[in-house]
Order: C-alpha cells, then sequence, then structure tokens
C-alpha cells in the first residue's frame, strides 16, 4: 500500500447558517431533504467501534493479509519530555468482529506499509537511511528480512506499495529515494524474483521530482503504479506508470494532467477495472479528492461526492470500491468516504471523533462483505497532541 503525499492540506468549511435561519416559509428544506438526513444518520450508527490495546500510537496502513486476518501498522511515541523517538508497531485480528491484538515485531523488522504476498505471507517495508531498505516477509511463523537497493548515493528513500504478479516469486515494489540533493526525489521501483531485490530501470520523466505511492498487478504483463511527478508550474501532477512484461513506461492520462495533485493508492477490480485515489492540490490548498478509471482504454476522473480532503485508502468491495480520507479545518480532522454500490457513489458517513484534534482515517478493508476503517484520532491539546488508534467497522 502506501502513503506519501506532497502538500499540506487548508481546507476551509462552508458555515452552517440553515440551522440557525429563522423557521419562515425560505428555511424549509427542500422535499426529500429529512429522509437524506435520517438515512446518513442511520449510516453512521451502523459503524461499530472496535478497540485497540490500550496505548498511544498512529495507524498508518492495514490490509488483509490471508483468509480473515487484518494487519495494521503505525508507530508510538515512547519516552517523555522533547524529542522523543517513534517506535513502529504492528496490530492484528481475526474476521471482522474479532479483536485487535498487538504483534511483537522481532529486532530488525520494521515498517509502516503491510502487503499479503498472495500465498499465505506478508510483506512488511517502509524508510531508511542510506542505500538500501529494509523489506521483511512474514509466512509460517517465521520473518525474513532483506535489503532491497536503491539508486546510488542516496540520503534515503522508501518503499510504499507491493504487488503480486500471479506469482510469490514475482513481486514489484515502488518508493521513492533522495539522492544528495535536498530539493530532488525520484521514483524507484524494485523486483523480488524469489532470491534477491533487483533494482529495475525507471523511465526518464524529464523532472527532479517524481515519487510512487502504489502498485497493483493484473498478471505479470500488466503492471500499474501510481504517484506524482512535478510540473513547470511547480504543482505536481497524477503519475501514473506501466509494466507491459519489458519495461515500465509512462501512461497518457488527459482526463487527470489539469488536476494538480497525486495518486497515493490503487487497486485492481478486475483485469480492465483498475481504481485509482488521491487529493487534488494546487495553489489554493485546498484538497479536494481525486478518484479515478482504467476500463481497459482510458483513465477517466470519477465525481463521487466529496468536495474536501485527501483520500488516504481504497478497497475493492463486493459491489464496486471504497474509499476514504479525510479534510482538515482550523486544526481538526474530519473523516469522509464513499462507496461505489449499484446505485452509484454513496457517502460512507463515518462518525466524528469526540477528541479535540478529530479522526483521521489512514485505510480500509473489506472482510466478509464488511467494511473496517482504521485511523487516528487526536486529543490532547493544540500544542500536544495525544494519538490514539481507532477502528470501526460495518
Amino acid at each position: 500500500m502506501k502513503h506519501r503525499t506532497t502538500a499540506t492540506t487548508l481546507l476551509l468549511a462552508a458555515a452552517l447558517l440553515a440551522a440557525a435561519a429563522p423557521a419562515d416559509a425560505q428555511s424549509v428544506p427542500p422535499p426529500g431533504t429529512q429522509v437524506q438526513v435520517q438515512a446518513s444518520d442511520a449510516r453512521a450508527r451502523a459503524w461499530r467501534a472496535d478497540a485497540f490495546p490500550a496505548g498511544e500510537a498512529t495507524v498508518r496502513s492495514a490490509a488483509r493479509v490471508g483468509g480473515r486476518t487484518t494487519w495494521a501498522l503505525g508507530a508510538r511515541v515512547v519516552g517523555k519530555g522533547g524529542k522523543r523517538p517513534l517506535v513502529e508497531v504492528a496490530y492484528a485480528r481475526d474476521g471482522a468482529d474479532g479483536p485487535w491484538r498487538e504483534l511483537a515485531l522481532p529486532e530488525g523488522v520494521s515498517g509502516t506499509t503491510v502487503t499479503p504476498d498472495g500465498s499465505g505471507g506478508t510483506w512488511v517495508t517502509g524508510s531508511g537511511q542510506g542505500g538500501t531498505v529494509s523489506v521483511s516477509r512474514y509466512r509460517a511463523g517465521q520473518w525474513q528480512t532483506q535489503e532491497a537497493p536503491l539508486p546510488a548515493h542516496p540520503m534515503g528513500g522508501g518503499l510504499n506499495g507491493f504487488a503480486t504478479a500471479g506469482d510469490p516469486d514475482d513481486v514489484w515494489a515502488v518508493g521513492y529515494y533522495q539522492p544528495d540533493d535536498f530539493l530532488t526525489f525520484y521514483g524507484v521501483i524494485d523486483h523480488w524474483d524469489g532470491k534477491a531485490w533487483q533494482q529495475v530501470p525507471t523511465p526518464d520523466l524529464g523532472t527532479d521530482y517524481w515519487t510512487l505511492s502504489a502498485v497493483v498487478a493484473n498478471s505479470p504483463s500488466d503492471v500499474w503504479a501510481s504517484g506524482d511527478v512535478g510540473n513547470e508550474d511547480g504543482w505536481a501532477r497524477p503519475l501514473l506508470l506501466h509494466y507491459d512484461g519489458h519495461a515500465w513506461s509512462k501512461v497518457a492520462t488527459p482526463a487527470l494532467d489539469t488536476r494538480p495533485g497525486e495518486l497515493t493508492d490503487l487497486v485492481v477490480a478486475g483485469p480492465n477495472d483498475i481504481w485509482a485515489a488521491g487529493a487534488e492540490i494546487g495553489p489554493s490548498h485546498r484538497a479536494k479528492p481525486t478518484v479515478a478509471h482504467y476500463d481497459g482504454r482510458s483513465w477517466t476522473y470519477q465525481e463521487i461526492g466529496i468536495d474536501a480532503g485527501r483520500l488516504y485508502g481504497l478497497v475493492r468491495t463486493p459491489n464496486g470500491v471504497a474509499v476514504v480520507g479525510a479534510s482538515l479545518t482550523d486544526g481538526v480532522y474530519r473523516p469522509t468516504g464513499a462507496q461505489l454500490t449499484g446505485r452509484g457513489w454513496e457517502p460512507l458517513d463515518i462518525p466524528q471523533s469526540t477528541t479535540p484534534g478529530g479522526r483521521r482515517p489512514a485505510d480500509i478493508v473489506s472482510v466478509a462483505g464488511r467494511l473496517t476503517v482504521v485511523g487516528t484520532d487526536y486529543a490532547g491539546t493544540a500544542d500536544e497532541r495525544v494519538e490514539l488508534p481507532f477502528s470501526l467497522t460495518r
């Protein structure tokens, strides 16, 4: 999975003045409004809170790793005082109703990205300093860790997503690295052949800024990666690359090229049915969700009924796909999400947290036809936030 973003979100929320208006003829809501509100409230009440083990932590990604088991990865601040270190944490649960439990990560295993390996195992990775990134694989109760290469002379980098191309020994990983220049970032693509991770040539995009955030595979000769690429106006554009079994190349996306922003997640719903999600971020600094669809011929922009915020999670569902994210207004996160059904896009109505800093969904998974959203609630004061993991299922 993912995720890496490129700009800071500043959103302006619309004032809800109707509630304070006089009860005259002009303040009467249009027909159907009350029914819609009741339906929205019912959907919000349908979410059930799932308890995490006690303690502070922020959740960054989640995935169904095999059967009915879900993993979630994040980080926890330890110690007291000024500069406190972050320690990565992992959680797991079975089914859509089981309790979350913390997993003990052995020394040397760390990461913020989790993906199934296609054969009952799990890939875990994140970022690092120097010329390699640690990639760990959990299978049959055992961990194995190897180093995935970055290009020569990097300051550091990271891997944000995995995709198995039909065989557990045919795996792609994508991410980014930073060479000896603080203002430059490039995408990186590595491949696992069953024995070692190898760096793969990437296309020349003619810019000193581009990164990759997600990768999916339909087959060994049909692999997609998404991210963002720098533009001459200073605002990145959504980026899509494709592997045809021989080489990676940039894909033309006329429907997205005029929209500054990024694509941070991908999901395959079928051979000619691929979805991408992210955010439109431009000079206004007002983020708006971006969803795009590939039908085997071209990528098209999709309206999902959400006009503010970023999308952080995307998942295939029995009837389509679902996305989650958040907007940020005056220092408070507000969760958002939508699901594609046979009736079109419908809001998920994720309930807001009672914590002062609000709720930021990080990912969404589908297990046994039910959806689980995980992320972080922000408690404490504005000067000293306390991060608490949350999980909701319906």
